[in-house]
């Protein structure tokens, strides 16, 4: 094996769960993000001579855009929102909270994906609107509509450290 293929493998071995974890985190789903994630790695080992530099952000990007896709088609073919709740769950580790992951649980996808992507994983607005094919402005109201939508699903918990907790780890 030639030492870009050895490359290319070693980011699929040592990058594939943490890519699932952010998959998980975008598009609420243990399997969809176990196909977000390998579709992703199976990206970047075929283009790695060009993105070898920075394989792991070619890698969300591919999961962001493929998520997008998705949810626009299934907005179109699916009325009902389908989630696995009771699936394994490999992005606990990083929203421990229950009462928070609820409030991100009910969040649609786009919202949810722009929070993620935000709040947890610091992109910019702008970032976000290239990798989603977005206009700025879209991102950044559904960023505000999620933020209204997780403060009152909060407050509406009567769990005040729960909200205390969120806004004080990620400044809302």
């Amino acid at each position: 094996m030639d030492a870009e293929a050895e490359g290319a493998d070693e980011f699929a071995r040592t990058r594939l769960d943490a890519l699932r974890r952010f998959a998980y985190l975008i598009c609420g789903s243990a399997a969809e993000a176990d196909d977000l994630a390998q579709l992703a790695v199976v990206e970047v080992w075929r283009r790695w001579s060009s993105v070898r530099v920075d394989p792991e952000a070619y890698a969300r990007r591919i999961i962001v855009t493929r998520n997008v896709s998705r949810w626009r088609r299934w907005r179109r073919e699916v009325p009902a929102d389908i989630a696995d709740r009771d699936g394994d769950d490999p992005a606990r580790g990083r929203v421990t909270d229950p009462v928070l992951w609820e409030a991100l649980h009910a969040l649609g996808k786009p919202e949810r994906t722009v929070v993620v992507l935000h709040v947890l994983y610091r992109y910019t607005f702008d970032e976000i609107a290239a990798m989603s094919g977005e206009p700025r402005g879209t991102v950044s109201s559904r960023y505000s509509r999620a933020l209204r939508t997780l403060r009152d699903r909060l407050r509406g918990t009567g769990d005040a450290t729960a909200e205390d907790s969120w806004t004080m780890r990620y400044a809302l």
